[in-house]
């Protein structure tokens, strides 16, 4: 169809050969263009999701390094039709496209960031990877002496696209659980969320990235930070 724009066009300059022929060929180009770009609309978006500090991560004071902790693979607890797909991108004429993580699936990128957070918090990690359905007649003893597993339970990054605008929001929310190996038993629960939410006039992936990747860690961080998991732990090591 293009093609023979195109066509139409120069047929009606070289006829012409007045001005009115350049004004039409300066319309197909314009036509052309606009109608590449839209053929152009990315089917999906990727991002890297990984854990990154909103903050100096201190070390615990918890001994942490004493003993081996394992993270295991999370549960995705969201109510979604594919729980690979982590938000979207919605065009100014209302056309949703989805996002989902580079490298990883969301349950990999979520236990991934907890693993870094902890270990950059002072504590041995494993790196041992099991998955655990959150049961205590399920622990096995290889598995170190603090056993942290969870569930996804939101998890979304979303850009809508205006004509002069980008609107950016994110939220995470994740339960994490806490597991004495060698007692096969759960000593704590702790459900901790973010959210954020940005306007800017450019559409960017690395801004999809950033916010995710933002809410994402500092869930993360309120969770594995507060007081009351630490005590918790620290007993535990005891």
């Amino acid at each position: 169809m293009i093609r023979e724009t195109m066509t139409l066009f120069r047929t009606e300059s070289n006829k012409k050969g007045d001005r009115r022929g350049h004004w039409l060929h300066g319309i197909a180009a314009a036509l052309f263009f606009l109608l590449a770009v839209g053929g152009c609309a990315p089917k999906l978006y990727n991002v890297n999701m990984r854990y990154e500090p909103t903050k100096v991560i201190q070390p615990a004071q918890t001994d942490g390094q004493k003993y081996s902790v394992t993270v295991a693979s999370f549960s995705d607890q969201r109510k979604i039709d594919d729980t690979i797909v982590i938000g979207r991108v919605i065009s100014s004429d209302g056309v949703p496209i989805p996002v989902l993580p580079k490298y990883v699936t969301p349950i990999d990128a979520v236990s991934g960031a907890l693993r870094e957070l902890m270990f950059k918090s002072g504590y041995l990690v494993s790196p041992e990877k099991p998955s655990w359905d959150l049961k205590e007649s399920t622990i096995r003893p290889e598995w170190g002496t603090i056993l942290v597993g969870g569930t996804i339970d939101e998890l979304d990054v979303t850009c809508v696209e205006s004509l002069t605008m980008k609107r950016y929001t994110a939220k995470a929310r994740v339960t994490l659980t806490f597991a004495d190996v060698q007692k096969k038993r759960i000593f704590y629960k702790v459900t901790s969320e973010s959210r954020s939410s940005l306007d800017h006039i450019v559409f960017a992936v690395e801004m999809l990235e950033s916010q995710i990747n933002g809410v994402l860690s500092a869930a993360m961080e309120k969770a594995i930070e507060g007081p009351e998991t630490i005590r918790r732990i620290r007993e535990a090591l005891k």
